[in-house]
């Protein structure tokens, strides 16, 4: 099942898919992140000894997706749609000054940059982990922040699939449309 999903975003457009990570991805970590966030800064506050480094650490992650999303809505968005409007106008950038090349590698950078930055935090945060079958009488919360961490980490892996499948090859795409 999962296949024919992912598969169906290589059909998109580039601006139908832009919109689809939006809505099935960008949004829904957004949600996920802010009740984690809120789980992660009450035990913070509560200060377990057991569980404070994964919680550190779960705040720097949640942190880190924040930033994530808003470098995605606030810069990739933008320029995802300008790729979109000087593709469709025939735009060449071999008339352009030169500053053109440097911004649309830059995008790719910061896409590809944020994903290896992300995983690596993932997985000090594994590593951190205390494993809730033993037999450690461990918060609710804790509980409850390593399941939102483990779905927002299912989530990410699939967002980061789909954009290094689906949309970095799909702006790499107008970027040669344009002679960028």
């Amino acid at each position: 099942m999962a296949a024919v999903l992912f598969s169906q975003y290589s059909n998109y457009s580039l601006r139908e898919l832009i919109n689809k990570l939006d809505k099935d991805y960008y949004q829904v970590l957004n949600s996920l992140c802010e009740n984690a966030s809120l789980h992660a800064n009450t035990m913070q506050e509560e200060g377990y000894s057991t569980t404070s480094l994964y919680v550190s650490m779960a705040i720097k992650l949640l942190q880190q997706i924040k930033d994530l999303l808003t470098i995605r809505t606030a810069v990739i968005f933008p320029y995802v749609n300008e790729l979109n409007e000087k593709v469709r106008e025939g735009h060449d950038c071999r008339n352009c000054s030169g500053n053109c090349h440097a911004g649309h590698n830059m995008h790719l950078t910061s896409l590809k940059g944020t994903h290896k930055n992300i995983k690596e935090i993932l997985f000090r945060l594994q590593m951190v982990a205390s494993p809730l079958y033993a037999n450690n009488d461990y918060p609710a919360s804790y509980k409850i922040l390593r399941n939102e961490v483990t779905i927002i980490d299912t989530i990410l892996t699939e967002l980061f699939y789909l954009e290094e499948s689906a949309l970095i090859p799909k702006v790499m795409e107008a970027q040669k449309q344009m002679h960028a």
